[in-house]
């Protein structure tokens, strides 16, 4: 072995122009595959701590269902066929959440989306987040920029208008909206029909890591979305009746009730200048029961978003559920923070999926570019591998003095690219890349991004490259080793 090194590192040094051109090659090539790769593994672990830190946390429990439910509904072709289920038995989850070491807070929420009127005029639309502001604030304490006003107090009603929201309606509206007024907000759904609300902006705000989707999120309190969302509950109060009241229905004949409808009316006379909303809200009479027959479901919620401690107790906090939904027959499951942080962070997953397709074929470029250049250095070196072979050099041996030469080659000229690719990534980490446009605001998972030095892409990209040295250096071996030894050394004259 060390006479075979010895050969194949002479050889090296030997043929510095050839060695010089292989090894340029390869240093760009390790070059890009560790640039790309810590670029695309640092914007994939920007993107997943922007959403766990400020929106996800690292799990969402839901009620069971089929679809693509994420924290802004479904967003696929069967949020039309279903609504959000709400979590079954959701004060025992809670309980045993809070149980579990490694949870280190838990936030509860409702989603909706609400068109936004102002009168008669409608002015544009918004995604709805139903939060209870203290827990909100908790769990998500450094993305909520108040620009006016406040959350709504405990048993207040109330809604944080995004600045964005805000600006879309005041163009519409032609006046700027401020803490104080009063908009409508009306959902529709096949499911659960047409609910109006009429809420009090308490204050404006803007998320500070934000995007396109995240953009239209207003917060709202539970009470009016849980309304909009139609999580209401009919009213139950039984009546209780006395004997006489009793006797009395048992004798009620529907007939005789509806046998003249002139009966029904009588001549009311109005004096005219009197007539407010008080009067025509007083022929109503007692309305209690009216409004009590849709109240709110005060135990329902279509989430509940859990942040642990370290994201190292993910599977076994995902184990830890699944065997308690599991042991009391509750349908509940829990879904990942990528499947609740919705269509923007799978786009950039997606982006970042193809851009490791790019990579790939860069990877195949460089071994098809190294390999022919292998294939000349070995051809020119044919006469000298003949004569080896005249000598008594089995075939074994020049291959393997082939291959460690190559590998040799490749260790240097990984280094020296692996070096040359942290400085860039240290350039681009001190300057940082920020995002131009939505489209690179998606990809970096942010408006700045600023890559980092990956010891997975350096591993990876090592043997990637010595792999491309390997298989680059067969077909060359391949060639000399079907040439004769005489052949081989008349080829040089």
């Amino acid at each position: 072995m060390r006479i075979i090194l010895t050969i194949a590192w002479r050889n090296i040094r030997e043929h510095k122009v050839k060695t010089t051109i292989i090894g340029v090659i390869m240093v760009i090539g390790i070059m890009v595959l560790v640039v790309g790769n810590s670029f695309m593994d640092s914007a994939a672990a920007g993107i997943e701590r922007y959403y766990i830190k400020n929106y996800t946390g690292h799990l969402m429990i839901t009620g069971q269902s089929r679809g693509n439910l994420t924290l802004f509904g479904y967003q696929d072709v069967t949020a039309i066929e279903q609504a959000v289920p709400r979590i079954p038995d959701y004060a025992e989850i809670v309980e045993f959440a809070n149980s579990l070491p490694y949870v280190e807070y838990i936030n509860p929420q409702v989603s909706g989306a609400a068109m936004i009127s102002r009168g008669e005029t409608m002015l544009g639309a918004t995604q709805l987040f139903g939060v209870i502001p203290g827990q909100y604030q908790a769990m998500f304490p450094d993305n909520v920029e108040l620009l006016e006003g406040e959350f709504w107090q405990p048993g207040e009603q109330g809604v944080l208008l995004n600045k964005t929201v805000a600006e879309l309606l005041e163009r519409r509206v032609g006046f700027t909206f401020r803490p104080g007024d009063k908009l409508l907000f009306t959902s529709a759904s096949t499911l659960t029909g047409m609910r109006i609300r009429e809420v009090q902006i308490t204050g404006i705000f803007q998320f500070k890591q934000s995007n396109v989707q995240l953009d239209m999120v207003s917060l709202m309190d539970i009470s009016n979305v849980r309304a909009l969302a139609g999580m209401v509950v009919g009213h139950t109060t039984a009546v209780d009746l006395n004997e006489d009241e009793r006797a009395f229905l048992g004798t009620i004949d529907e007939d005789d009730i509806f046998a003249s409808f002139d009966s029904l009316f009588a001549p009311v006379e109005v004096e005219e200048g009197n007539v407010g909303d008080d009067y025509w809200f007083s022929l109503l009479g007692d309305t209690t029961g009216r409004d009590e027959s849709n109240v709110e479901d005060l135990g329902a919620w279509q989430y509940l978003l859990v942040r642990l401690t370290d994201e190292r107790y993910l599977r076994q906090a995902e184990a830890d559920f699944a065997r308690f939904f599991a042991d009391q027959g509750i349908a509940a499951q829990t879904r990942t923070w990528l499947q609740g942080a919705g269509a923007m962070a799978e786009l950039s997953y997606g982006i970042k999926s193809i851009f490791n397709g790019v990579v790939f074929v860069i990877a195949i470029v460089a071994i098809i570019i190294i390999m022919n250049t292998l294939v000349i250095s070995v051809t020119e070196r044919m006469a000298e591998i003949g004569t080896m072979r005249a000598i008594g050099a089995q075939k074994r041996f020049v291959r393997r003095m082939v291959v460690w030469e190559t590998l040799l080659l490749s260790g240097v000229a990984g280094t020296i690219g692996v070096l040359c690719g942290a400085l860039v990534l240290f350039i681009l980490n001190r300057v940082g890349l920020k995002a131009s446009n939505v489209f690179f605001e998606i990809i970096y998972g942010g408006p700045v991004l600023r890559p980092v030095l990956s010891l997975s892409s350096v591993i990876m990209s090592f043997v990637v490259i010595l792999i491309v040295g390997v298989v680059a250096s067969t077909y060359p071996t391949a060639i000399v080793m079907r040439t004769s030894p005489l052949k081989a050394m008349e080829s040089s004259r």
